[in-house]
């Protein structure tokens, strides 16, 4: 049994003191140790504006209250949001080189540092795509250790179950993934590989049980490179009963839909929270999330958010207590 040690946190350049604060607090009062942060804040161009003399610095902010809360970070690396329309080797490797410089040298060496996450959220690709990757990879995690000697190197793929391709996406089998990661741990030089739990693109109607051959076909390329396998739970789904309804609740608007206030973004419930978790748990090191902040924290404005909030805490704060005295 494992807790989940932390959540996706995404930061923009917007907000203040207060609402860092508020965050990082309801993130440590869940039973959260590990800040796991993206967005625009971490871009090329805002880490040189947040350089500015003067200027309020929110990821130095950030730092000094998760060292104060006793967590640590681990902090994106990425050259453009669009990377994978684009596919521009030379560009993201020239931008990633100066956002890493920027990290490294701003943050580095704070005590709550932990690492760099490389932010391309990955499945399968093949040929010039998958040679991309590997090359941006194995540059950035060379230069990460460099300028930040003991730092970890983490990235955060997934898996898709659409086997008749409703969302356009090719269909591998999970044996095909397997295959994928060991030739992708080969020279990419990561610590962590964080696997998504969804399986189905944050769709509600894909079983626990159905994730299973993925994760254990992660698994086992990680352990042959001695890379930790971590699981990525999502804490909400979206309530459709298949890949052609998710499809038309995408429209033309991506993953999201027209976005989180879509009433049939949902909360998943606690016990298939627990199900997903204890799969997670039977392959991986160690628990991460994504969705805390959108729509479990009481600062994502979500309504019923408080009492879920509540309830999450209790079962996190269980796990993680049942875990420590499971390893004494």
């Amino acid at each position: 049994m494992k807790a989940i040690r932390g959540s996706l946190y995404y930061m923009n350049l917007n907000g203040g003191k207060t609402s860092i604060d508020r965050e990082i607090t309801a993130q440590a009062k869940a039973g959260f140790d590990l800040l796991w942060v993206n967005g625009p804040a971490f871009s090329l161009e805002s880490l040189q504006m947040l350089g500015e003399q003067g200027q309020f610095d929110p990821i130095a902010y950030m730092l000094d209250e998760a060292h104060a809360m006793g967590m640590k970070v681990i902090i994106e690396v990425m050259a453009d949001s669009n990377w994978y329309m684009r596919w521009d080797l030379e560009a993201d490797l020239e931008r990633s080189d100066r956002i890493v410089s920027i990290l490294a040298q701003r943050y580095g060496i704070h005590p709550a540092f932990e690492g760099y996450y490389l932010g391309n959220e990955l499945y399968i690709v093949h040929g010039k795509d998958k040679e991309y990757i590997r090359t941006l990879w194995a540059s950035i995690a060379a230069q990460c250790r460099s300028s930040t000697p003991g730092c970890k190197i983490v990235a955060s793929p997934f898996f898709v179950s659409d086997s008749h391709e409703v969302l356009g996406y090719p269909y591998e089998c999970p044996e095909a993934y397997e295959q994928f990661w060991d030739e992708m741990l080969t020279g990419c030089d990561l610590d962590i590989v964080m696997l998504q739990d969804s399986g189905a693109e944050h769709g509600a109607f894909y079983s626990v049980e159905e994730r299973e051959p993925y994760f254990a076909a992660v698994a086992s390329a990680c352990n042959r490179h001695g890379v930790e396998l971590w699981g990525n739970i999502e804490l909400a789904e979206i309530d459709v009963k298949d890949y052609i309804e998710l499809k038309q609740f995408r429209g033309e608007h991506g993953a999201n839909g027209e976005g989180f206030h879509d009433r049939r973004w949902k909360r998943v419930p606690l016990p298939k929270l627990n199900k997903k978790s204890e799969l997670a748990s039977k392959y991986c090191r160690h628990l991460v999330s994504w969705g805390f902040q959108q729509f479990i924290s009481p600062e994502s404005g979500m309504p019923g958010c408080q009492s879920y909030y509540e309830a999450f805490c209790r079962w996190n704060l269980d796990r993680r207590e049942k875990a420590v005295q499971h390893e004494s």
